[in-house]
């Protein structure tokens, strides 16, 4: 994700990321650990700092859950950097597919693999070309 690329892979922007991408949803120090494969302790390192900084919801029902305050300026400027990233990234991309001599009619009648692989310079070929 973009956060990554513009501040380097740590705990908290793995941790941010995954709460970005649960936004509407409070979530368990552990759902959080799972999800953005770091440790459950250093979970709650980064949550109890959030905390105290002020972006975050907490949920005291139960195990103590958590989420960002979607009205919270820092939220909502992270979350407009990975909206943008993510359109910028959806509307350059141009995928081109590119077909060999062979139509695809012609593969989908061979009903085996084998079939196929013996058959593969007559196969279409899919070529996926992205401009970012």
């Amino acid at each position: 994700m973009l956060l990554n690329e513009l501040f380097g892979e740590n705990a908290r922007i793995k941790i941010l990321e995954e709460l970005l991408s649960y936004s509407d949803s409070f979530l368990t120090a552990e759902e959080i650990s799972r999800m953005a494969d770091v440790s459950s302790k250093t979970v709650y390192i980064h949550m109890n700092q959030l905390e105290e900084i002020g972006v975050l919801e907490v949920e005291k029902k139960g195990a103590k859950r958590f989420k960002l305050k979607p009205d919270d300026e820092r939220v909502l400027a992270l979350g407009l950097i990975e909206a943008n990233e993510y359109l910028r990234r959806s509307y350059k991309m141009e995928l081109s597919f590119k077909c060999s001599d062979a139509d695809f009619l012609s593969v989908s009648k061979h009903t085996k693999h084998a079939e196929i692989e013996a058959n593969f310079d007559e196969a279409p070929v899919l070529d996926f070309s992205s401009t970012l």
